[in-house]
C-alpha cells in the first residue's frame, strides 16, 4: 500500500458499518415520504429494500477473513454500486432537490477514507456531475422551478466545499503517513569518526520532513563553545559560535519539541500527547540572525556528552502531528549520537590496550636494548688502547643512547593510562627545545637552533613529545636527504595555535609539497610527518628547493595534551 491508498480492512469495516446504516435510514426515510406516482412508488421501494440487503450482507461479511482477502480487496466495485444506486435515487424521485442527496456525502467520504485526496477529488467531481443534468434542467428546460434552483446552488456549493476540505484532510494524513514511513529509514551506523556524525543526523530529519534546509546547533558538555551545522539545498557547512549570556534555546522549552512561527514568535510546544503555547521567540536573536526562517520545526537531541537541537526550516504545511514525529526523530537522532559515543569509547579502550601493550614491549625489548648497548659503550670507552678520536665518537654515542633512553621512558609513561592519561603536567617549550637542538647538533654534528616565541610558553608533556619527535623527524630528514649543515627552528604561538617550522640550508627535496604531491625519492619520512600531524588535528605544509627545504606544522595549542 503506497502513502496515497489508505484503504485496509479496518476502513472497509468501517465503511460497511457506515453504509449498512445510512441504508436503514435511507429505507426509514421512505416510508414517511409523501405519496408518489405506483410505478416510481415501487421501483424506489424496491431499490431501497435491495440495497438494504446488500448493504447488511456487506456488513455481515465484513467481520470474516474472506471479506478482508476477497470483496473487501475490490472497493472500486463497491463504490461503483453504491454511486449506481444513489444516482437512481436521485433521478426517480425529484431530482435537483430530491432528499437523497445527502448518500453523495458518504460516498465523497468513504473515497477519502480508501483512497486519500485523489479519492475525495474524484469523488467529488463525480458528485458533480450527476447532479449536472438536473442543473441543467432546471436551467434550461421547461420545468424551470426557482424553489428547486435555490436547492441544487446549495448543493453544488456544498459539494465543493466538502470535496476540498477532504482533499485537504487526505492529503495531510497522506503526508503524515509518508513521514512516518520515512522513520523506518535508519540512521548509517558507520565507524565512529573524530566528530558525532551531525550532517547524517540533519541529512535524516530533513528527509523526514521533506525539507531542503535546516540546521544542528549542538556543543559538548563541558564546553563553553557550540557549532552550528546548515545543510542548505544539498551543501553542509559548519560555524563555531563563541559563548553569549543569552541561551540559544530558552531552558523552558530545551527538551521538548516545539514549532515557531518567527514573524509572530508564537511557539507550539509538545506537551505529553498534544501541544500547548509556549514562550515568545524561544530561539536566540543571534541564531536567528544567522539563520532567517519563516517557521521552524526545534527538535532536541542530547547524550552525556553532547547536548544540540535539529531545526527544520520552512518545511511543508506544519501541524500538531509534527510534534509527535518530531519526537520521534529526536529518540533516532540522540541513539544514533550515544552509538557513536559508544563506538568511540570502544575504539579509545581498545587504543588504550594496545598504548598498555606496546609501552610494556617497549620496556621489555628496545629499552632493555639500549641499556645494554650502553654499557657496552662504557666498557669500549674504557679499553686502554682506544685512540682519542674514536673515544670522542664513542662518548657522542654514549650520551645520545642515554638521552634516547630518557625520551623513550618518557614516552612509555605517557602511554601508560595511570600515569600518563591523566597526566597535567606542563614544561616550558622554549627549555625543551633548547635541549633537543643541542642534543641534534652533537649528534648530528651540525648547527641547530631553536627559537620560542613567547619564550614563557608552557605546553603539556605529551604535546612536547609529540613536537620533539617532529623536529628530530625533520632535522634527520633534511642532513639525510638533503644534506643540510644548518637547522633553524622556530615556534610562534597566537590566536590558540602553535606554528613550528623548520627551515635548513640543504639542497632540497625531490619534490614540493605546496600541491599536496606524495614523496619521489624522500621514501616515507614525510607520510610519517603527516601521520603524526594529523593525530595532532594540525596541517603540515612541506616547501623544497634547491636552496633548501622548509618544514610548517600548525597544530592547536593543545593538541594531544
Amino acid at each position: 500500500m503506497d502513502a496515497g491508498q489508505l484503504s485496509s480492512a479496518r476502513s472497509g469495516r468501517v465503511i460497511a458499518i457506515g453504509r449498512a446504516v445510512l441504508a436503514l435510514f435511507l429505507a426509514a426515510s421512505y416510508l414517511l415520504a409523501p405519496a408518489q406516482p405506483r410505478a416510481i412508488g415501487l421501483i424506489v421501494g424496491g431499490l431501497l429494500a435491495a440495497y438494504l440487503a446488500w448493504s447488511l450482507l456487506l456488513f455481515v461479511a465484513s467481520r470474516t477473513p474472506a471479506f478482508r482477502y476477497r470483496l473487501g480487496r475490490t472497493p472500486l466495485a463497491l463504490t461503483a454500486v453504491d454511486l449506481a444506486v444513489f444516482t437512481l435515487l436521485l433521478y426517480l424521485t425529484s431530482g435537483a432537490d430530491s432528499p437523497f442527496f445527502s448518500p453523495y456525502v458518504f460516498l465523497i467520504l468513504s473515497a477519502t477514507i480508501q483512497w486519500g485526496s485523489r479519492g475525495a477529488a474524484i469523488m467529488g467531481l463525480l458528485t458533480l456531475a450527476a447532479l449536472a443534468p438536473a442543473g441543467g434542467s432546471l436551467a434550461f428546460g421547461a420545468d424551470r422551478d426557482a424553489g428547486a434552483g435555490q436547492v441544487l446552488v446549495l448543493r453544488l456549493g456544498y459539494t465543493a466545499v466538502i470535496t476540498v476540505m477532504l482533499m485537504a484532510f487526505g492529503r495531510h494524513i497522506e503526508r503524515v503517513v509518508e513521514e512516518l514511513s520515512r522513520l523506518s529509514d535508519p540512521l548509517s551506523e558507520g565507524e565512529a569518526d573524530q566528530d558525532p556524525p551531525i550532517a547524517e543526523c540533519l541529512r535524516h530529519a530533513l528527509w523526514v520532513f521533506g525539507a531542503s534546509r535546516g540546521a544542528f546547533l549542538w556543543g559538548e558538555t563541558d564546553e563553553p563553545y557550540v557549532t552550528l551545522a546548515v545543510l542548505s539545498e544539498g551543501r553542509f557547512s559548519t560555524e563555531a559560535l563563541p559563548p553569549q549570556a543569552e541561551p540559544w534555546v530558552a531552558p523552558e522549552v530545551g527538551e521538548a519539541v516545539f514549532l515557531l512561527h518567527a514573524p509572530s514568535g508564537a511557539t507550539l510546544v509538545r506537551k505529553g500527547r498534544g501541544g500547548a503555547q509556549g514562550p515568545n521567540a524561544p530561539l536566540a536573536g543571534a541564531l536567528m540572525a544567522r539563520e532567517p526562517f519563516e517557521r521552524a520545526l526545534v527538535i532536541p537531541a542530547s547524550t552525556r556528552g553532547l547536548t544540540g537541537w535539529v531545526l527544520v526550516f520552512d518545511h511543508e504545511d506544519p501541524a500538531n502531528e509534527d510534534l509527535a514525529i518530531g519526537a520521534m526523530v529526536s529518540a533516532q537522532v540522540s541513539v544514533a549520537l550515544e552509538r557513536w559515543e559508544s563506538q568511540r569509547a570502544r575504539r579509545a579502550a581498545v587504543a588504550a590496550e594496545d598504548r598498555v601493550r606496546l609501552a610494556r614491549d617497549l620496556h621489555d625489548g628496545v629499552l632493555q636494548f639500549l641499556a645494554g648497548a650502553g654499557l657496552q659503550l662504557d666498557s669500549l670507552a674504557k679499553a686502554p688502547a682506544l685512540p682519542s678520536e674514536a673515544a670522542d665518537r664513542v662518548a657522542i654515542l654514549r650520551r645520545a643512547i642515554s638521552d634516547e633512553q630518557k625520551e623513550l621512558r618518557s614516552f612509555i609513561a605517557a602511554m601508560r593510562p595511570e600515569r600518563g592519561k591523566r597526566s597535567t603536567a606542563r614544561c616550558l617549550l622554549a627549555r625543551e627545545f633548547g635541549q633537543l637542538a643541542e642534543r641534534l647538533s652533537h649528534h648530528w654534528t651540525i648547527e641547530v637552533t631553536a627559537e620560542v616565541r613567547p619564550d614563557d610558553l608552557n605546553v603539556s608533556d605529551r604535546m612536547n613529545f609529540d613536537l620533539s619527535r617532529l623536529v628530530r623527524e625533520a632535522v634527520a630528514n633534511a642532513v639525510r636527504h638533503g644534506g643540510a649543515r644548518r637547522v633553524a627552528v622556530t615556534a610562534d604561538a597566537a590566536g590558540g595555535r602553535l606554528v613550528v617550522r623548520i627551515d635548513d640550508n640543504g639542497r632540497g627535496f625531490a619534490f614540493d609539497d605546496d600541491t599536496g604531491g606524495e614523496p619521489i625519492t624522500v621514501g616515507a619520512a614525510p607520510r610519517s610527518l603527516r601521520e603524526r600531524v594529523r593525530a595532532m588535528d594540525g596541517r603540515l605544509e612541506l616547501k623544497s628547493s634547491p636552496k633548501g627545504a622548509s618544514v610548517t606544522i600548525d597544530v592547536p595549542l593543545e593538541a594531544a595534551g
